[in-house]
C-alpha cells in the first residue's frame, strides 16, 4: 500500500482517531483516579493529625513518659468507652470517640511504631501479615514529615499515610493510617493498566480494520477505474450497475455514468455529423470533378464550356455555403464570447431587415406584408444584432424559397409577458407532420429542397436559445407554414 494513497490515509486517520479516543478516555480515567487519590490523601492527613492530637492530649494528662505513651496510644487506637471513674481521661475519650466515628476510623488500619520498627502499637483490626506490609521500607521515611503509599494486599488496595509523630520528651514515632480503596477505584486502576497494555494491540487491529473499511469505501472508485480502462471510442455503452454503495459514492457513480452517457451521445453526434458533412460535400465535389473531367476529354464548344462553368460555379457556392454554415455552428457552440450583446430598438432593426428581404421576394413576385399595429416603439431588445439578423434572414429566406410565385408572406407581432413574438407565415406547400420535429436538426432538408445545406434552421434555433428565446413552427400541407420567433425584451 502506497504511503500517498487514499487507502493509507484513511487507515491512518481511522487509527489516529481511535488512538486519540483511547488516550482521551485513559486521561479522563487518570484524572478521576488522581482526584480520588488526592481526596483520600487529604482525608488520611486529617485522620493522622487527629490521632496525633489525641495522643498528645492523653500524654498531657497521663504524663510525658514511656508508660504514659503506651496508655495514650492504646486508648487512642482502641477507641473504647471509659468508665466515668477514669475522670482524668474520660472527657478526652468521649470527645475522641465522636471524632473517630465522624472520621470513620473504625474501618481503617492504624499503626503506631517507632522509627526502627521495634515497638509497634496497632488498631484491633490489624493482623501480623498486614503489619509486615505496613512496616516495609519505613527506614526510608526518616526525616520525612508525610509520605503516602499504596499497598496491594490480597487483591485489595490500601492507601497508607506515614505521618511523623514528635514529642520533646517521647521522641519520634510514626503514625500509619491505611484506608481500603473502594472497588470502583481498584477497577479504575485495572482499567488503566489494561488500556496501557492493550493500546498497541488495539491500534494494530484498528489499522487492519481501517484498511478493510478503506477498501469498502473505495470500491466504487476501483470499479470506475476498471470501467474507464475498458471504455474505448468504439464502445461507450458500459455502465456501473452496482448500487450497494453509500449515498456519496452513489452520487459519484451516477455522475460518472451520466458523463459516459454524454460522451457516448457526443461521439455518436460527431460520427453522424462527420457523415453528414462528408455526404453534403461529396455530391457537389463529385459534380465539379465530373464536369471538369468531361470538358477535358475533348474540345468543346463555347456553349458547353459555359454550361459546365455555370454548374461548377453553382456547386462551388453550395460547398462554400455549407462550409460557412459549419463554421457558424462551431462558433455558436464553442465560442459564445463571439456574441456582442447590446440594447437596441427591435422595431427599427426589423424594418431594416424587411426592406432588404423585399428585394429578394420581388424577384419571385412574392408580396411581404408586415403588420406593425401591435408593435409599439421603442421595444428594447438586448442581443447580438449581427446574429439575430442571420436568424431572421434564414427564416424569411426559407419562406421565400418555398412560397410559389405570386404568393405572399405575412409577418405579425405580438407582446406576451415581456416577450416579443414574431410570426412569419408563408403560403407554401407546408411541411409533412412527420418532418416537423426534424426541421431544426442539422443537415435535414425537405424533399423539395435541393439547394440548401440543411443547416439554416438549426443555426437560427441555436441563436434564439443563446438569446434565451426559441423558435416554434406550425404547418399544414397545401396551406403553408408559420414560424414563431420568441425573444425576451428588456425591462
Amino acid at each position: 500500500m502506497k504511503l500517498s494513497s487514499i487507502k493509507f490515509e484513511i487507515s491512518i486517520l481511522y487509527t489516529a482517531i481511535l488512538g486519540l479516543i483511547l488516550i482521551a478516555f485513559s486521561f479522563i480515567l487518570y484524572l478521576i483516579s488522581n482526584s480520588y487519590i488526592h481526596q483520600t490523601d487529604q482525608q488520611l492527613k486529617i485522620k493522622a493529625q487527629a490521632i496525633d492530637y489525641t495522643i498528645k492530649s492523653y500524654l498531657s494528662v497521663l504524663g510525658e513518659n514511656h508508660d504514659g505513651l503506651v496508655q495514650a496510644v492504646n486508648k487512642t487506637l482502641s477507641m473504647k468507652n471509659e468508665n466515668f471513674l477514669q475522670y482524668k481521661t474520660w472527657k478526652i475519650t468521649q470527645k475522641w470517640r465522636k471524632q473517630a466515628q465522624s472520621l470513620n476510623l473504625n474501618r481503617d488500619y492504624i499503626n503506631f511504631v517507632n522509627r526502627d520498627g521495634n515497638e509497634v502499637f496497632s488498631s484491633p483490626n490489624f493482623d501480623s501479615r498486614l503489619c509486615i506490609f505496613f512496616l516495609e521500607d519505613i527506614q526510608f521515611l526518616q526525616g520525612l514529615p508525610i509520605e503516602y503509599r499504596t499497598l496491594s494486599i490480597k487483591h485489595k488496595n490500601i492507601r497508607v499515610i506515614n505521618y511523623i509523630f514528635t514529642d520533646k520528651y517521647i521522641g519520634r514515632y510514626l503514625i500509619q493510617v491505611g484506608e481500603p480503596q473502594d472497588y470502583f477505584i481498584q477497577q479504575l486502576h485495572k482499567w488503566l493498566f489494561s488500556i496501557a497494555i492493550s493500546v498497541p494491540l488495539i491500534l494494530i487491529l484498528t489499522s487492519f480494520v481501517g484498511r478493510l473499511l478503506a477498501n469498502r469505501i473505495l470500491r466504487p472508485v476501483y470499479e470506475i477505474t476498471n470501467l474507464a480502462n475498458r471504455i474505448t471510442q468504439q464502445d461507450l455503452s458500459a455502465r456501473i450497475t452496482n448500487k450497494n454503495f453509500g449515498s456519496e459514492m452513489e452520487a459519484l457513480v451516477q455522475s460518472f455514468n451520466e458523463m459516459i452517457a454524454r460522451l457516448e451521445k457526443s461521439f455518436k453526434y460527431n460520427e453522424q455529423f462527420s457523415y453528414h458533412v462528408a455526404h453534403e460535400l461529396k455530391t457537389p465535389l463529385t459534380i465539379i470533378q465530373g464536369e471538369a473531367e468531361l470538358m477535358l476529354r475533348k474540345e468543346r464548344t463555347a456553349y458547353e464550356y459555359q454550361r459546365a462553368l455555370k454548374i461548377i460555379t453553382e456547386e462551388s457556392k453550395r460547398v462554400r455555403q455549407t462550409v460557412d454554415d459549419l463554421l457558424m455552428l462551431t462558433k455558436l457552440g464553442y465560442q459564445p464570447e463571439a456574441f456582442k450583446f447590446e440594447e437596441f430598438d427591435f422595431t427599427e432593426f426589423f424594418i431594416e431587415i424587411m426592406e432588404q428581404n423585399r428585394l429578394f421576394a420581388s424577384k419571385k413576385g412574392i408580396t411581404i406584408k408586415m403588420h406593425l399595429k401591435n408593435l409599439k416603439s421603442p421595444l428594447i431588445l438586448k442581443g447580438d444584432r449581427l446574429h439575430l439578423r442571420r436568424l431572421f434572414f434564414n427564416i424569411i429566406d426559407n419562406a421565400i424559397k418555398f412560397t410559389p410565385s405570386n404568393g405572399s408572406i405575412n409577418i405579425n407581432f405580438d407582446l406576451e409577458q415581456n416577450k416579443i413574438i414574431c410570426s412569419i407565415a408563408d403560403t407554401g406547400p407546408g411541411i409533412a407532420p412527420e418532418n416537423l420535429k426534424k426541421i431544426f436538426d442539422e443537415f435535414f432538408r425537405a424533399d423539395n429542397d435541393t439547394a440548401g445545406s440543411g443547416l439554416g434552421l438549426n443555426i437560427a434555433q441555436t441563436i434564439a436559445k443563446l438569446h434565451q428565446g426559441e423558435i416554434q413552427v406550425e404547418s399544414q400541407l397545401g396551406i403553408g407554414t408559420t414560424f414563431k420567433v420568441i425573444l425576451p425584451l428588456q425591462g
